[in-house]
């Protein structure tokens, strides 16, 4: 495509340069000859026909480069707007990454749910996350963004207006290296809630990870570029 567009812009000049090189010399000519033979006379004529027909040349060539860089233009918008959607979550990813799950430690210990709320460990766990190269974060189906509610709704927490129970299924996708560093050296936060809270958490790599995109209304499709 860049080899297209270079071509067709020299081409354009080139044809801008002869064009202008030819009109003059012949329109110099013209003053010169104008009482000499009729073979005279012809050249000046084809040599005009020609000018026509590079001048026509140069304008098809110009609304090509024209076209080719709206094209571009909106090729690079297109490309703008499906990064914002992905960074919203407004699109099924699939990767590697990790599955991280948080429970309350026994049966005995009932709902955790008010002291993860309270705690705010699942908010702290998500910022980890991005910290040590998670790009898309999922817990118990919901796909998290940077608009995403996780708050207690009485006794048990919603995640985007949406009602989840333990035990809390954390899925992150991003960065392989950075996320199997994470898990093999472990994480003193994590670490300090199974100390500090009745709770068990559980962590591994996976190779293949998918994730639906959040499930609201997409008006992404009423955005208007410039």
């Amino acid at each position: 495509m860049k080899k297209q567009y270079v071509f067709i812009i020299l081409t354009s000049t080139i044809l801008g340069i002869l064009v202008g090189t030819i009109f003059r010399d012949y329109s110099n000519e013209e003053t010169v000859y104008t009482s000499k033979d009729k073979s005279i006379r012809k050249e000046i004529k084809m040599t005009r026909k020609s000018i026509k027909e590079l001048t026509k040349e140069k304008d098809k060539l110009d609304k090509e480069i024209n076209s080719m860089k709206q094209n571009q233009k909106n090729s690079e918008e297109i490309s703008e707007i499906e990064t914002l959607r992905d960074s919203l979550s407004y699109s099924d990813v699939k990767g590697s990454g990790i599955i991280l799950s948080i429970d309350a430690i026994d049966e005995k210990t009932g709902n955790i749910a008010n002291s993860i709320d309270y705690n705010k460990i699942l908010v702290k766990v998500i910022n980890e996350l991005k910290v040590n190269g998670g790009k898309y974060i999922e817990i118990n189906g919901q796909r998290i963004n940077q608009y995403s509610e996780v708050v207690l709704a009485g006794s048990h927490i919603n995640i985007n207006g949406v009602p989840v129970a333990q035990p809390y299924e954390i899925k992150c996708i991003g960065d392989k290296e950075k996320l199997s560093n994470y898990v093999d050296k472990g994480s003193k936060y994590l670490d300090s809630i199974q100390t500090n809270y009745p709770m068990k958490i559980s962590i591994k790599t996976e190779e293949n990870i998918s994730m639906k995109k959040m499930n609201i209304p997409n008006k992404l499709k009423y955005i208007k570029g410039d």
